[in-house]
């Protein structure tokens, strides 16, 4: 009771505090009201027991965000949501607000930590809701986000394919603003925009066309929203065990070869091979790559770890996937289309044959 009581005390103080922009924390506070299982973390990170000295000292406001209980914490959330003029620039969240906490300026004076929102930042904000400018600049972000992260899962979409991936995962809806913001956007650097088609940008429209081909009928893979972004970034993918023991095993290779680089070196063979794979429609020969890396070619293992790539022709399904499908029945290929598992043959030559 005693606690709850306590609790709603600094609910009552932290709605004041939101209004008066000068949240203000006291350390000693702070720490009473922590549980001990989290007190016991913050000193196997800090290896000190002197805790209160040690946040006094702390020269990250990460570290002073680990104290904070829970009430406190949900007030630093809320700010960090918010918008924060620095160095005159305006520096708003895109898809997390964990990223903000660096952006507010936090003071320690006699042990209390004062996290100050200025009048200025807080007048500067009212004037940007009123251009509308926190809505456009969440739009760019998402329509950003999105677009490199499909170009890069499935080489190739048409608008309406995107915009509709656009709303089942972030909400936001096609239009004429949508549209003119995406193609600012789409410029060649991790997406392309030609005609109606979103593209990876070394591809031609001619390629993509193809794999629209390709994928008639299939299952769309959709990652959830946070995996779907994941996509986008760099050379990000699904890592899977036959990929990795093969890059392990080159660079053990490499290295008893007496390469220095040797770790680098077997990273760039696996993240070549499987950005080699993802965009194959059949049977390609790989002999250049095996070749640049000085691995021996075995086309039949290449096959095996092609089974657990997204591939584009195949609308981000993995071989393995439309392979178990085709097995319980709940994908019918047509008998003249290709074959789902991405082998580039006739279904009827390949899987169909059974």
């Amino acid at each position: 009771m005693r606690r709850k009581k306590s609790m709603d005390r600094l609910d009552e103080r932290n709605r004041q505090l939101a209004h008066s922009g000068q949240p203000v924390f006291s350390l000693e506070g702070i720490l009473a009201l922590k549980p001990e299982a989290d007190l016991q973390r913050l000193r196997e990170i800090s290896g000190r027991e002197d805790l209160a000295a040690w946040l006094a000292q702390a020269d990250t406001l990460s570290m002073l965000l680990m104290a904070l209980p829970a009430t406190d914490f949900a007030l630093f959330s809320k700010a960090a949501e918010a918008p924060f003029f620095r160095e005159e620039q305006v520096l708003l969240p895109m898809h997390t607000g964990l990223m903000n906490f660096a952006l507010m300026q936090a003071f320690l004076v006699e042990e209390q930590l004062y996290l100050v929102v200025p009048t200025q930042i807080r007048e500067t904000w009212r004037e940007l809701k009123r251009l509308d400018f926190p809505r456009k600049k969440n739009l760019r972000d998402t329509l950003d986000a999105y677009s490199c992260a499909c170009s890069k899962l499935y080489g190739a979409l048409t608008l309406e394919e995107f915009f509709e991936i656009l709303r089942l995962r972030s909400g936001l809806k096609r239009d004429s603003e949508a549209e003119s913001m995406l193609a600012a956007l789409a410029d060649g650097s991790y997406a392309r925009l030609e005609g109606d088609m979103l593209l990876y940008p070394p591809l031609l429209l001619e390629e993509a066309r193809d794999y629209l081909e390709d994928r008639k009928g299939l299952p769309r893979y959709l990652p959830p929203h946070e995996k779907l972004l994941r996509m986008g970034e760099g050379d990000y993918y699904d890592v899977f065990h036959q990929l990795e023991i093969w890059r392990l095993e080159v660079e053990d290779s490499l290295r008893s070869a007496g390469a220095e680089d040797s770790e680098r070196q077997a990273m760039d063979f696996a993240d070549t091979l499987h950005a080699l794979l993802r965009a194959e429609r059949g049977q390609e020969s790989h002999e250049e790559l095996f070749a640049h890396y000085g691995v021996p070619l075995d086309e039949e293992r290449v096959a095996e770890v092609k089974q657990h790539v997204r591939l584009w022709s195949l609308y981000g399904n993995t071989p393995e996937e439309m392979i178990g499908k085709m097995a319980d029945g709940s994908l019918r290929p047509a008998v003249n289309g290709p074959c789902p598992c991405g082998s580039g043959k006739k279904y009827k030559r390949c899987h169909g044959k059974a």
